[in-house]
């Protein structure tokens, strides 16, 4: 799980998310997540953009990433 969470990070970093930032987005992610697991990226990057991550476009690799680091938390 820890190689998840590490490889979900450095794929945020390389998107350009600063750092200080990453924390707050992975609980915004993982809200969106939760509330609607089978989302797509377009839909995932509109529900971020609504919470108003609007300089940070999340791609299908990364939001795999997230989803499976989410579901390791949860077994």
């Amino acid at each position: 799980m820890a190689d998840l969470k590490l490889l979900l990070i450095d794929q945020l970093k390389s998107k350009g998310i600063d750092p200080a930032l990453i924390p707050a987005f992975v609980r915004a992610l993982t809200s969106i997540i939760i509330s609607e697991p089978d989302l797509d990226v377009v839909q995932a990057n509109q529900k971020l953009n609504a919470l108003g991550w609007n300089e940070v476009s999340i791609d299908y690799h990364s939001l795999e990433i997230a989803v499976a680091y989410l579901e390791t938390g949860t077994k």
